[in-house]
């Protein structure tokens, strides 16, 4: 088993049991690797697993939604792809977002400067969006706040309704409200 697939099975333990409930012995069972192994590639134990899933999320969620913000085109536009690019990344609504998952817990405890940090960015980064797309300061950071809530939203919704066709079709609203203005 090579590295991406040891992290994509451990990366599933965290999301079907959340950061407290990932214990090293779920983790090793479900990697198939006994827990001296786990200790092999990760010797910081599940705090470590934790850390590299984490940045493997925020890495994945920047190439595919917030990437699109950084683009030399309109902002509605960019607003679009980035929406598209969330969706992409939760499978349509289907998959729990980690880094929302490592904001809550022990897992905050562990590592919420980090998600904090890079939300943070991205936060700003979605405001500033929102301003060229017209909106002034603090209307541009609401609306930024606004659009996450919805995502995140959507995505707890169609997790507690086990309906992931919830997800798409907010996603689907949205990006029409957002190519309005």
């Amino acid at each position: 088993m090579d590295q991406a697939q040891l992290l994509s099975r451990l990366q599933l333990v965290f999301q079907e049991h959340g950061y407290e409930g990932a214990t090293l012995s779920k983790l090793a069972a479900h990697s198939g690797l006994g827990k001296a192994s786990l200790y092999h590639h990760f010797p910081g134990g599940k705090a470590e697993i934790g850390a590299t899933l984490l940045s493997g999320a925020i890495e994945r969620l920047e190439k595919l939604a917030f990437a699109a913000l950084r683009q030399n085109a309109n902002p509605r536009q960019r607003l679009t792809e980035f929406v598209d690019g969330f969706a992409t990344y939760t499978e349509d609504g289907a998959s729990p977002c980690l880094i929302a998952a490592f904001s809550q817990g022990s897992a905050w405890v562990a590592h919420g400067d980090a998600v904090a940090e890079q939300f943070q960015s991205w936060r700003a980064l979605l405001a500033a969006t929102f301003q060229e797309a017209g909106y002034k300061p603090r209307r541009a950071r609401r609306e930024a706040d606004a659009l996450l809530g919805v995502l995140y939203g959507q995505l707890l919704l169609a997790k507690l309704s086990d309906d992931p066709g919830a997800f798409r079709r907010s996603i689907k609203r949205l990006k029409k409200s957002l190519l309005a203005g």
